[in-house]
């Protein structure tokens, strides 16, 4: 047998390097890349548009920088099917910010509050902020949180309140949760949409639908705008929520679907 080393391929190399910083930020540019990879800005280039032929990356714009896609997660174990949906969900948050200006973002649970997972902040021009990715919000104070807890089902939705009595001081500050959950989930179901409206961050409000896959909640889709702009809110919410209908239709009414 041969005490050779195995010749390595040095463009595979290369393009899991790639993925491997791409995968530490939400957006990254080329000239970050070649940077820390220790390549030339044309070489970077090349293979980000082979991530982006075979569906690992997106290209957010010219000036904008990439991301790296649901595919991804294709890559490791357990994979189901979900980052796919987020992937059409996604595309179509970037409609959306394009179409209104505003910023959108996906949200998932992570275990008693809601997580930011994509945003579409590099895309408008109307955002105040550089990046909200990973930021948590809670489930009742929170346009994504409330509309979470209010469409999950009611034995999710007791588990959920349970964690948040956790943090109670007494009983009747943990009663006095779970009445708060239970009328703020009244509200949202009967308008339909997760919101914000000034109890934090006053200087904007934002609108969330849930998001599920079969009879599970998958996440939030929302959109957030200025509180001193003349927004014509209830266009929004139609726009909000027929841009969210359509990217999940595609995955057709028994797999995903909007809850409203």
């Amino acid at each position: 047998m041969s005490s050779e080393l195995p010749k390595t391929v040095r463009s595979v190399e290369r393009t899991l390097k790639i993925l491997e910083l791409m995968n530490r930020m939400p957006v990254v540019r080329v000239q970050y890349l070649a940077a820390e990879a220790d390549l030339p800005a044309p070489t970077v280039v090349r293979l980000l548009e082979t991530l982006v032929a075979a569906g690992y990356v997106h290209k957010l714009g010219r000036q904008s920088g990439y991301s790296v896609t649901g595919k991804v997660a294709a890559l490791g174990a357990g994979h189901h099917g979900l980052p796919q949906i987020f992937d059409r969900a996604r595309q179509a948050a970037e409609e959306l910010t394009r179409r209104t200006l505003w910023p959108t973002a996906l949200a998932t649970l992570d275990v008693d509050a809601l997580v930011i997972r994509y945003s579409t902040i590099p895309l408008s021009p109307l955002s105040h902020y550089q990046s909200t990715i990973n930021r948590r919000m809670t489930l009742l104070d929170y346009a994504h949180g409330r509309a979470y807890l209010a469409f999950c089902p009611k034995e999710e939705r007791q588990h959920l309140v349970s964690l948040l009595q956790q943090s109670a001081a007494d009983e009747e500050e943990a009663e006095a949760i779970a009445v708060k959950a239970e009328v703020l989930a009244a509200q949202t179901r009967a308008s339909g949409f997760g919101e914000r409206m000034g109890n934090i961050q006053p200087e904007t409000h934002s609108l969330a639908l849930p998001l599920r896959l079969g009879a599970k909640i998958v996440g939030t889709f929302g959109i957030t705008y200025f509180a001193r702009t003349q927004v014509d809110v209830e266009a929004l919410k139609r726009d909000l929520r027929t841009t969210a209908e359509g990217c999940m239709a595609q995955s057709g009414p028994a797999e995903a679907q909007v809850m409203g």
